[in-house]
């Protein structure tokens, strides 16, 4: 557009200069042509503008990863003007989902009509903001540009799938063989919730009778039994540098494991503490599988945006974790540093095993592989990669298990 606006800058200096040394009809006739031609294509672009008409058509809201995802758009031109310059813009949340929804560089007829459809399959979980951005058209002269924008922002939600992990020969998920329990959590234990006077039919078990004597009656003690089995879930939601759906990948990946996981042990009656490090440490507790809709809606859509390293927080953690804890760590990336904190929590004499997907990226990405290999295993830190235990299934199941 600026090169538009200095040629016709430099014709209109050429007409004045043609007047200034040959003035006559021809040559006012030009520079008057040159002077209103502007005019003429701002009354252009305001009726173009006023006629142009666009509707956007999404077929839901809310997926599932893996379903297909439909969007269409229809761009109706109702003037009898023919539009030489429409460049629609897409939301770049829209281009990563779907690769063909570009910056699209448009002409129109006159009551002409130009469709887009796309059926995709979504292919990565998170909040997005789908379709047009806005609508930049210019004039035929291509001196000025309106830009239009669209009424409604439209967005759309993909949810992670539950995969069937108790079906899958993945190691470490087999609630019977107790592989996450610590030894000092192997008993469970009552809590006593209220003290009231003794009513018939009350057990003898329950009544309390050192605070009985005190008061010189019968008092019931009512409790509340906890489950025996608990284990601590610590997620890294530090944000990573990379290519874009490498990235995306890796953190999908490691959702979808750590909500298949959780759903089973749940389900066996596992008590789970989640312990998220945002602007401060969150530690959620999820005590059956009845509370696993919330864990599922709390890790669904959760952002990896921390800038804070992860390795800071799990010294923090396992500085202020007084008993030895069974402790499953979900990293999409692991770095040296991380590694080094793994050891001083299990230095501490915290049962810890690790889920990852990839090494993270720099100087010392060999080293980090090689200790992930072998030498954390040696030091009893179990270790899962996430990708190859997952290859065979993790491009294919597209339905979740409920």
């Amino acid at each position: 557009m600026k090169k538009s606006v200095v040629s016709y800058l430099v014709i209109l200096f050429l007409s004045v200069v043609y007047i200034y040394f040959d003035g006559g009809y021809l040559p006012y006739t030009l520079f008057y042509i040159v002077l209103i031609t502007p005019v003429i294509s701002f009354i252009y672009l305001f009726i173009i503008c006023t006629a142009l008409r666009y509707n956007e058509r999404i077929g839901k809201r809310d997926y599932r990863k893996g379903e297909n995802l439909d969007y269409s758009l229809e761009i109706h031109n109702v003037s009898p003007f023919y539009i030489t310059y429409l460049t629609v813009y897409m939301h770049m949340d829209s281009q990563m989902l779907i690769k063909d929804m570009k910056t699209e560089h448009l002409s129109i007829k006159p009551f002409g009509r130009k469709r887009f459809h796309f059926n995709v399959q979504a292919l990565f979980r998170g909040k997005y903001d789908i379709g047009i951005s806005k609508i930049v058209i210019r004039d035929f002269l291509n001196l000025m540009s309106f830009s239009l924008l669209p009424g409604e922002t439209k967005n759309i939600r993909v949810y992670p799938r539950i995969l069937p992990l108790d079906e899958l020969a993945v190691p470490y998920v087999r609630i019977s063989d107790n592989e996450y329990l610590s030894r000092k959590k192997d008993r469970g234990g009552n809590e006593i919730q209220n003290i009231r006077d003794y009513m018939y039919g009350d057990s003898l078990k329950k009544i309390h009778w050192k605070l009985s004597s005190k008061h010189n009656k019968l008092l019931t003690k009512e409790t509340i039994a906890y489950p025996e089995k608990e284990i601590i879930i610590i997620i890294n939601l530090e944000k990573f540098k990379g290519a874009a759906e490498e990235v995306l990948k890796a953190e999908d990946g490691t959702i979808e494991v750590l909500i298949s996981i959780a759903r089973v042990f749940l389900n066996a009656g596992i008590v789970l503490k989640v312990c998220l490090f945002r602007d401060e440490q969150i530690l959620l507790t999820f005590q059956d599988i009845n509370s696993f809709s919330e864990l599922y809606e709390l890790l669904a859509l959760i952002p990896f945006d921390r800038n804070t390293s992860f390795a800071d927080d799990l010294v923090y953690f396992a500085e202020n974790l007084r008993d030895a804890q069974s402790v499953l760590i979900f990293s999409p990336f692991i770095s040296e540093e991380h590694l080094k904190s793994l050891n001083k929590m299990n230095v501490c004499g915290h049962d810890v095993s690790l889920f990852y997907c990839k090494a993270a990226d720099g100087e010392r990405k060999a080293d980090v592989e090689g200790m992930l290999d072998s030498e954390l295993i040696k030091q009893g830190i179990k270790v899962i990669n996430i990708y190859d235990y997952m290859k065979d299934n993790y491009e294919n199941i597209t339905t979740d298990v409920v």
